[in-house]
């Protein structure tokens, strides 16, 4: 008689939920399904950047989740800046245009439409193992072990393992630390996003500034845009960083057109056209910012969180979702390990050591970076030299971490626990 199935509940149907799901699929005795909140599934926002890290990750994870990725990745359009995450170039007064560092990888600036991303990886979960309008309300460990999950709709599931991937908001999280510690923290910058046509990019600004990665840095500002979709659309992110609280209910508001043309009036001339061609898409939007506070931990008993409901961070180094794909696959390597229910506490034990350093990390040098952008960084300012080498030496610890030998660490940590 073969032993029962180990079942996981994955709660969130988002990159790092749906990457867990399909690198949890090679395992024969891992039953998983995924409860999604939302009628179906779905990303909000445009542009995601997938670093070095995240591409070799989602290559371990699955062949086919690699193959997503590479239907959908945009790099720079230039030939000359293949190898370019980003130019970070002077975005104001005397200096204007003045490149501050190149920031090169091995693979240069990819990134992805969310939503087309998370649609092709969608594909490779099995439709019966996904369920729609499963809002979480709470969770009640059994004596025995078993966690049972209660949702809005007044329906429940039981399951031997948990994992939370319900995002920055998390319900999850909330079980796992108490009301106080899982709230968000505002980060007081805020982002206004849009999405323009290339050929109006190109027109406003040149092939150069409008098909390659480029943020425009200056004091309590940053513009960001990179191309997206092939190449046909020009993502764009104008980014304030003096915006020191959020009281409002909702976290994405209607731009308001004068003041982020106020915000830049005395930029130079491509900022002001990256403006302009903002205004001029349809809705454009402000979101609100927000991280994570460092947790204490990332499990308790047989339930973790992983992604943004465990390491929500700002996006000043592309991680968010890079993040959240590293977890789904150490996640499923240390779940494989598992034979017996009982086993689910040390496996997720494992997952928090060797996960929550590396992530609480990210988000504390996202921050960091973001203070560089904007000039408000303490001893450096508007320095371009120092901000230059500073940019140089920010991302590398991150892009070229080991993920095989990330995954033996935590299959060691798991067996010696036994």
């Amino acid at each position: 008689m073969s032993p029962k199935p180990l079942s996981v509940a994955i709660v969130g149907g988002g990159i790092g939920g749906v990457c867990t799901a399909i690198a949890l699929l090679k395992y024969p005795h891992i039953d998983f399904q995924v409860y999604e909140a939302a009628p179906s599934f779905g990303e909000i926002g445009a542009g995601v950047s997938i670093g070095p890290n995240a591409q070799k990750a989602l290559e371990l994870i699955a062949p086919e989740a690699r193959a997503a990725f590479d239907k959908h990745a945009t790099g720079n359009m230039s030939p000359r800046h293949a190898k370019t995450m980003v130019n970070y170039v002077v975005g104001e007064r005397e200096h204007e245009g003045e490149l501050i560092h190149a920031h090169l990888s091995a693979t240069g600036q990819q990134t992805v439409h969310r939503a087309r991303f998370l649609d092709e990886i969608v594909k490779i979960v099995p439709p019966q193992r996904a369920h729609f309008n499963k809002r979480v309300v709470h969770l009640d460990d059994k004596q025995d072990g078993t966690i049972v999950i209660h949702f809005k709709d007044g329906t429940t599931a039981a399951a031997d393992a948990v994992i939370g991937a319900d995002g920055v908001h998390s319900n999850v999280r909330e079980h796992l630390l108490g009301k106080i510690l899982a709230k968000p923290v505002f980060s007081g910058t805020c982002a206004y996003r849009g999405l323009a046509p290339m050929e109006k990019a190109v027109e406003k600004l040149g092939e150069e500034f409008a098909g390659n990665c480029f943020m425009h840095c200056g004091r309590g500002k940053g513009l960001m845009s990179y191309p997206i979709d092939g190449g046909s659309i020009l993502n764009i992110v104008i980014i304030d960083f003096e915006h020191d609280t959020w009281e409002h209910e909702n976290w994405v508001l209607p731009a308001d057109p004068e003041a982020v043309r106020n915000m830049f009036s005395t930029w130079g001339g491509k900022a002001q056209g990256l403006v302009e061609l903002f205004l001029a898409t349809e809705k454009p939007s402000l979101w609100a910012i927000w991280d994570d506070g460092p947790a204490p931990t990332y499990t308790k008993g047989r339930i973790a969180v992983m992604g943004d409901a465990a390491h929500a961070t700002t996006p000043y180094q592309g991680q968010g979702a890079g993040q959240a794909i590293e977890d789904a696959l150490v996640l499923a390597k240390v779940l494989a390990e598992v034979s017996e229910p009982c086993m689910v506490q040390n496996a997720f034990l494992a997952y928090d050591q060797v996960r929550r350093v590396r992530t609480q990390r990210v988000v504390s040098t996202s921050r960091e970076m973001g203070q560089i952008i904007s000039m408000q960084l303490e001893g450096v300012g508007n320095d371009i030299n120092k901000m230059g080498k500073l940019l140089g030496s920010m991302e590398h610890w991150i892009w070229n971490r080991d993920m095989v030998q990330q995954n033996q660490e935590v299959v060691q940590l798991f067996r010696e626990s036994l």
